[in-house]
């Protein structure tokens, strides 16, 4: 298999470290006294960023520049070296928002998060009218009993993994509260990342075994292993795509009537675009504690007012004084943003069409002609996470009546 472009990968990787998802989350300190101040007195955070201050942001650039002319050099096909252009456009994007960050520029960052993450794909009034919709059919919706504990999950996780050949991947525990994957600059050094204190129902750890592993990793493995190494990494704008993919996928398993994920976040996003930080988190507080004593939940109060100060932080990354209506980090709609365009593109041009090109690796739907006129395509995943956990189950309760 030739690979198309390995000078260009090869020089990619010359750019220095630029740790993004960890620059535009607030120090955990100032989220804590934030959060006190916030809760006990109304006070409108005060985020700090020293991670972000400490970067040096016009060394990336210089850096940045100087690769951008090499590639523009390097002899290449002109749809791969244009991959190449469009990701660093990307990069460039998110290091104005570090930028904007040491300036404690919210309008900049929530613009260029804006342009860097798209638009949302539903209204408010659309995901208002969900929330009613949820409130009604809460007599419908269930908390599972945890089975799954991180030794169990580990060993579902190693076996779909060799399910699919992905035997040299490794994996990590992690103090971080959920299941992710880190790419890595090739497939050798790729890994999932496991919680140390992991615990899920059997129906969700089924979700995040396709979620994770049959989506993620596949995509992650086809595209070190395909014509166009970046694949591997993620071409540019991809992210919603492969968020939408990985949810689309999970809900197969799920019956249709199901609600889908990620509306928290998206109704998040989409109301700190009309209302202020205080306003967004009175909505998400007073709906999430309707629902919660709908569903019969025990401290439905400080559990309501938990997820909702969760989301509010996570809405406004990067932000040091998130006040003002109109500002966020609106990030975290990818998930259902993702899902809606990914569901109108298997409508449009069929399963069998796109799903071999969009598994190809990790890219967005827009690259779909690209990739197709190069012929390049990727495995796509056969769901078998209910069976292996099912297997895994069995195993382990066989060992444990042994004598």
């Amino acid at each position: 298999m030739e690979i198309l472009d390995r000078p260009l990968f090869k020089t990619l990787q010359t750019l220095p470290p630029f740790p993004f998802a960890q620059l535009v989350r607030p120090d955990l300190k100032s989220v804590r006294l934030s959060r006190d101040a916030f809760l006990t007195n109304r006070t409108l955070p005060q985020f700090t960023y020293e991670r972000a201050d400490r970067f040096d942001a016009k060394a990336y650039e210089q850096a940045l520049n100087a690769v951008e002319d090499r590639i523009s050099s390097i002899p290449a096909l002109e749809s791969v070296r244009a991959l190449y252009h469009e990701k660093i456009l990307e990069t460039r994007t998110r290091l104005h928002i570090i930028t904007a960050i040491q300036k404690h520029d919210a309008a900049a960052v929530s613009a260029n998060a804006d342009h860097l993450f798209g638009n949302t794909a539903q209204s408010e009034q659309e995901l208002t009218d969900e929330a009613s919709d949820m409130l009604a059919r809460a007599h419908e919706l269930h908390t599972h009993r945890d089975r799954i504990d991180t030794e169990l999950f580990t060993h579902m996780v190693r076996t779909t993994l060799n399910y699919y050949d992905l035997h040299h991947w490794t994996i990590r525990p992690t103090s971080r509260a959920s299941v992710s994957i880190l790419h890595g600059n090739d497939d050798q050094s790729a890994a999932v990342k496991i919680p140390k204190k992991f615990v899920a129902s059997r129906a969700r750890a089924a979700r995040l075994l396709t979620h994770e592993i049959e989506v993620h990793a596949l995509r992650t493995h086809n595209g070190f292993t395909s014509p166009i190494t970046l694949l591997g990494v993620g071409l540019a704008g991809y992210i919603a795509t492969d968020e939408g993919l990985a949810v689309a996928t999970q809900q197969k398993l799920r019956a249709e009537e199901s609600m889908d994920p990620g509306f928290w976040d998206a109704w998040a996003s989409v109301l700190t675009q009309g209302h202020d930080f205080t306003s967004t988190f009175d909505v998400l507080y007073d709906a999430r504690r309707k629902l919660n004593i709908a569903m019969n939940i025990p401290d439905a109060d400080v559990l309501a007012r938990d997820t909702a100060w969760r989301l509010m932080v996570r809405v406004s990354r990067g932000i040091h004084t998130p006040g003002d209506t109109g500002i966020g980090y609106r990030r975290d709609h990818i998930y259902r943003s993702g899902l809606v365009t990914v569901r109108q593109a298997i409508e449009t041009h069929g399963e069998s069409a796109i799903l071999p090109t969009l598994f190809a690796g990790h890219a967005g739907i827009h690259h779909i002609p690209v990739l197709q006129s190069l012929g390049i395509r990727g495995r796509i995943p056969d769901l078998i996470s209910k069976r292996i956990v099912k297997e895994v189950l069995a195993d382990h309760r066989k060992k444990k009546k042994a004598p």
